[in-house]
């Protein structure tokens, strides 16, 4: 998305954003997720994922960052 690549850290339950020729990445979901697996994105850029752990899929905007 935007040329960030997303990387979905499943024992540190968090996903992180890493831009093109970063040496670190931002962390853009973690607060309360528990198991996150798999990472899609639907049509208008959000950015979902299987929040196993908690028994449900959150949508991220990855502009606004923020959780529905």
């Amino acid at each position: 998305q935007f040329g960030n690549m997303y990387i979905m850290d499943f024992g540190n339950n968090r996903i992180q954003q890493w831009a093109p020729g970063a040496t670190f990445g931002i962390t853009v979901a973690s607060a309360s997720m528990s198991g996150p697996r798999g990472l899609a994105f639907d049509p208008s850029g959000n950015l979902a994922t299987a929040d196993t752990g908690n028994h449900r899929i959150v949508l991220f905007s990855v502009i606004c960052r923020k959780y529905s």
